[in-house]
């Protein structure tokens, strides 16, 4: 193979004169675009970057949904709960009006008003902050009285 004596490429185009204004503005604009493309490019591989989106595995995007439709039915039963809760102790459905809502049974050698004594400090309380063990113990302390059963009944009883 024989090799060509002169040059493919010209001088001028190797080496471009400082005379020509065109070509110099060509080129830093070739120059400003492969800065832009490098930038670009390199943002995909980086780690992290404010321009590469995150993907996570689908496994775990599944577990990451179960999980926060788990905590949202905990929330809305918490929310729930306490709702009744706030219900049963501020509603007048549940409160001891009178000695009429208080219904003894079994009296044979103790008066009603030896009972009173003891559950006459209930009346207007709700009854659901009643306790009734202490007032089983109270019942329980008056003469001729063996055993006492202390009872909640909603509405008011």
């Amino acid at each position: 193979m024989a090799r060509k004596s002169g040059p493919t490429i010209s001088q001028e185009e190797l080496y471009p004169l400082a005379d020509e204004p065109g070509r110099e503005d060509a080129q830093d604009a070739r120059l400003l675009d492969l800065d832009v493309e490098q930038e670009a490019h390199s943002c995909a591989y980086r780690s992290v970057s404010p321009c590469a989106a995150v993907h996570f595995p689908r496994k775990t995007v599944t577990r990451l949904t179960w999980a926060a439709v788990a905590l949202g039915v905990v929330f809305v039963c918490g929310m729930t709960v306490a709702a009744l809760y706030h219900y049963g102790e501020r509603s007048w459905r549940f409160r001891v009006e009178s000695s009429d809502d208080i219904d003894i049974g079994g009296l044979q050698n103790v008066t009603r008003a030896q009972v009173m004594e003891v559950m006459g400090g209930d009346i207007g309380r709700n009854i659901f902050f009643v306790p009734l063990a202490q007032r089983k113990t109270q019942l329980e302390q008056i003469p001729w009285v063996e055993s006492a059963s202390v009872m909640r009944f909603v509405p008011n009883g």
